[in-house]
């Protein structure tokens, strides 16, 4: 199994900071959730795990540690926003779980 090695900035003492702040800010809560159950099109939000960057680092590294960048996520929002990240495991196992479906057809 390939694993990627993490990135040093989220180690650093600034983002734990920042990154709380922003836990703080939205109350623990998944913005994403708490958006669609205001628009009446959710049912119940879930805690946020991840701090995501509205404008990406590679884009604005400038705003890497600016809470108005930074925005409350579950695990399931954040992978909706960057399914390109999904890990190389939920892939495998949402092939295997595809490869086991039957359609039937009546003729």
């Amino acid at each position: 199994m390939d694993y990627k090695e993490s990135d040093p900035f989220y180690h650093r003492k600034e983002w734990k900071r920042v990154r709380a702040q922003a836990l703080a800010r939205d109350h623990g809560m998944c913005c994403d959730c708490m958006d669609r159950m205001k628009n009446e099109t959710g049912i119940r939000p879930n805690r946020a795990t991840m701090v995501h960057h509205i404008i990406p680092r590679s884009e604005r590294p400038d705003l890497e540690l600016c809470l108005e960048n930074l925005r409350s996520l579950c695990a399931e929002c954040h992978e909706k926003n960057h399914p390109e990240k999904r890990s190389k495991f939920h892939r495998m196992k949402k092939e295997r779980q595809n490869a086991h479906t039957m359609r039937v057809i009546k003729v």
